[in-house]
């Protein structure tokens, strides 16, 4: 088997009469080499397993998995100049040129007015800076590359391992009143003892946070993987173990974002027919129903679900009749909103950048410019950045390990022209059956 990918190219794929997308060349794949298979397991086991295990330094968690990417980045330019041995697809290329405008205006912005916190301004950098490159370029070239069946079974694995974990760890708060901490894994060493203090209280009754120590962050973060799950895992028992865990974050934007996901994945990922809009209806009528019992049974205050302050977060709407056009004060940390406090810290160019940036991959999969956009896996992709796009409206966690690491994970999937995830028999399901 030839070991060099063949690079598909970057323009809309020929249609036949009928509108069928014809065969194109695909890059032949191998089987990753050990050291491959040791960085993607380590990077799947520290951003999904354990993203928050790692230490402070000057109050600025280093955590282990965003050590890893900061190790991985190291082979940018051997990526970047290695196009004959392994070309590098130009959707990549176009993506993150597509970023590039953001990265620009917001650098232009704290270079011109400073940051006001260290820790949220280094942040800010590996957020932008660091992790889009190594999840679209070093990383890419090898996912275009190799078999994906190892890296395909990792998610599938850890998304299952964190959520059951999470509903265990819920349930033990509930019934000791205390949280399992293992400094290094499972906490970073510098937040021991203080996971109470982290806003994940409602009224007596603290949410699901697993290995992530936030509700809010751990729901976001499960949400651009859940469709990507639901593809590789048809056991029933097992989707709905990550669901419910989803539900027991007792957070209104996790809530609406797992709404959203139900439904896209109906009407977008699969065909829509009555019997699916009649399912939906009623999924979200009993998910309604069935947190209102639960806290409801656990004598617990619920006034957090009127909340019209959206936890505070209204405010934020004021940002928008505000901005500048540029980059206008310093820098400080984006906020729950994360569309209004972009436009508050870099202006109304730097959000419409921002804008581009973000969905610019999402664009190409919708305008059927890369390749495999009509498979059940490229949609179930892309419904896990919409979901993301979606919720960040409420509340985004844009600058909260591991979120942005697992968006440019997904877009990196969903750029690829690897053809091996075909090949992939997802668990509860029989080789050779449809």
């Amino acid at each position: 088997m030839a070991t060099r990918a063949v690079e598909a190219g970057f323009k809309r794929p020929a249609t036949g009469r009928r509108g069928v997308v014809e065969a194109r060349a695909e890059p032949e794949v191998v089987s990753p080499s050990r050291a491959q298979k040791a960085v993607l397991l380590f990077l799947v086991t520290f951003l999904i397993v354990f993203p928050k295990g790692g230490i402070k330094v000057g109050g600025v968690p280093i955590t282990w998995g965003y050590l890893g990417m900061g190790l991985v980045s190291l082979w940018l330019p051997y990526a970047l100049l290695a196009r004959r041995a392994a070309p590098l697809r130009t959707a990549r290329l176009v993506a993150m040129g597509m970023l590039v405008p953001f990265l620009a205006v917001s650098w232009g912005g704290i270079l011109a007015h400073g940051a006001m916190d260290t820790g949220f301004a280094l942040s800010f950098v590996t957020t932008f800076f660091v992790i889009p490159p190594v999840m679209l370029i070093v990383l890419g070239m090898h996912i275009d590359r190799i078999d994906l069946d190892l890296l395909l079974r990792a998610v599938r694995m850890a998304v299952l391992l964190v959520s059951a974990y999470g509903i265990f760890l819920f349930f033990y708060k509930l019934a000791t009143d205390s949280f399992i901490e293992i400094p290094y894994l499972t906490v970073n060493a510098g937040d021991v003892g203080e996971l109470e203090g982290k806003s994940i209280d409602r009224g007596g009754v603290f949410k699901l946070i697993s290995t992530y120590n936030n509700g809010n962050v751990y729901g976001i973060s499960l949400l651009m993987l859940l469709p990507l799950y639901t593809f590789l895992e048809k056991r029933l028992s097992s989707v709905l173990t990550v669901k419910a865990s989803l539900v027991l974050t007792l957070s209104r934007t996790v809530w609406a974002g797992l709404v959203v996901y139900e439904v896209l994945s109906r009407l977008y990922v699969r065909r829509p027919t009555w019997k699916t809009v009649a399912a939906i209806a009623g999924w979200v009528s009993l998910a309604a129903v069935g947190v209102w019992y639960a806290l409801d049974l656990l004598d617990r205050d619920l006034g957090f679900l009127f909340d019209r302050t959206l936890g505070g977060r209204i405010d934020q709407v004021r940002y928008l009749f505000e901005a500048s056009l540029l980059p206008a004060r310093p820098f400080d940390v984006i906020q729950e909103m994360i569309y209004l406090s972009v436009v508050d810290y870099f202006g109304l160019v730097g959000l419409l950048t921002f804008l581009v940036g973000l969905t610019g991959p999402l664009v190409l999969h919708l305008a059927r410019f890369l390749p495999h956009w009509e498979t059940e896996y490229k949609r179930s992709l892309a419904v896990g950045l919409i979901v993301y796009l979606f919720v960040a409206i409420s509340d985004g966690a844009l600058l909260y390990i591991p979120v942005m690491a697992i968006y440019w994970f997904v877009v990196s999937l969903l750029l690829s022209n690897n053809p091996s995830f075909r090949d992939f028999v997802p668990a509860g399901r029989r080789a050779g059956t449809a």
